[in-house]
């Protein structure tokens, strides 16, 4: 079966993306090791890791838009960059309430 990495569990015992529970304070750093296109959301998604857990974060239209005009160049960029962030509350249109989310503070 082509695509599917043997070296790790996380695609076959669950979810791996990063949420608010992951991020311990503002100061918590994650560094991008790499990206992929998120083909369900049509968008990009960093892979990113921190205290040796490795996490993907799919960029929406907000966080893309702070890393774009944070001047970055283009999603490949992100590689090798130390990223924080906020908890923020979201509309979640699918659950039709607020819930916490995830907002870039800084990029080095």
């Amino acid at each position: 079966m082509k695509g599917k990495e043997l070296d790790s569990w996380d695609e076959f015992t669950g979810s791996n993306f990063l949420s608010a529970d992951d991020v311990k304070d503002d100061n918590q750093v994650f560094v991008c090791t790499g990206t992929e296109m998120d083909l369900e959301n049509v968008r990009p998604m960093l892979l990113l890791e921190s205290n040796e857990n490795k996490y993907k974060f799919s960029l929406n239209v907000t966080n893309s838009k702070f890393v774009k005009d944070a001047g970055v160049e283009n999603p490949k960029s992100m590689v090798g960059k130390q990223l924080t962030f906020k908890i923020v509350m979201v509309n979640n249109p699918k659950l039709n309430k607020e819930v916490e989310g995830l907002r870039i503070r800084t990029i080095k």
